[in-house]
């Protein structure tokens, strides 16, 4: 038994230290992080692509010229739904370059948690094409919400993952590093104010998409003044 506790006690020091940063592991990482970069740009183009897909089409739907009007003013909150999502992706997208310019490389768990962010996107699209189907269902709009915010926030965590684990490049200052948590949290945040909104109803959920606007001045308000904080502080 001692020789297994020892045997088990050497694999947890493995586990738990610090790993050495070579330069082979620092190559290694560089190179990983523009396959990834690549591999995530072209599963957000994708999922723009799908969103597009979602929208009421002749050859899809069967309506003729006749019935145009009435499916471009019927379907009003679908096209509605599509482009808050189309929006969001964007948004998400940008928050990724943002994040991987300030990188000088990657690694496995940094990686993994990256890609997952990316399919929580797609699941979220594909709640959109099932809302698309069966218009006001409660779960679905509550759904769609969830794995948006569950995207942002693994958005901070690998942020905050890369700061931890010196993956980010020279570039981006203290406050900069700091500030940029603040950057990844307005669309998290209002997706979880738009989760209770979906009990009032299709409209209600959608209206309260348009809580980015202040909830991004305000962070974006709070970031200045933590920038201002810091520079008085850098004088004293």
């Amino acid at each position: 038994m001692t020789g297994l506790t020892k045997q088990i006690n050497m694999i947890k020091n493995i586990l738990t230290s610090p790993k050495e940063i070579t330069q082979a592991l620092v190559e290694r990482g560089e190179k990983q992080l523009r396959r990834l970069a690549r591999i995530i740009d072209v599963l957000y183009a994708l999922i723009i692509f799908e969103l597009f897909t979602l929208m009421p089409s002749p050859d899809v739907d069967g309506f003729g010229r006749e019935e145009l009007y009435e499916v471009l003013t019927h379907s009003y909150l679908n096209y509605t739904v599509i482009i808050i999502g189309l929006v969001l992706v964007i948004l998400y997208w940008g928050m990724s370059n943002l994040q991987f310019g300030n990188l000088e490389r990657t690694d496995g768990r940094h990686a993994t948690i990256s890609i997952l962010q990316v399919f929580t996107l797609m699941l979220f699209i594909y709640f959109v094409r099932l809302d698309a189907e069966f218009p006001g269902e409660v779960l679905l709009m509550q759904l769609q919400s969830l794995f948006l915010a569950l995207a942002g926030f693994l958005s901070v965590w690998s942020w905050h993952y890369a700061v931890k684990n010196d993956l980010v490049s020279d570039a981006p200052s203290k406050i900069e590093k700091e500030t940029l948590y603040i950057k990844f949290l307005p669309e998290p945040v209002v997706s979880l104010l738009t989760f209770p909104l979906a009990w009032f109803g299709p409209v209600a959920w959608t209206l309260g998409w348009l809580l980015l606007i202040p909830v991004g001045w305000a962070l974006k308000k709070y970031r200045h003044k933590i920038k201002f904080m810091n520079v008085q502080e850098d004088k004293e």
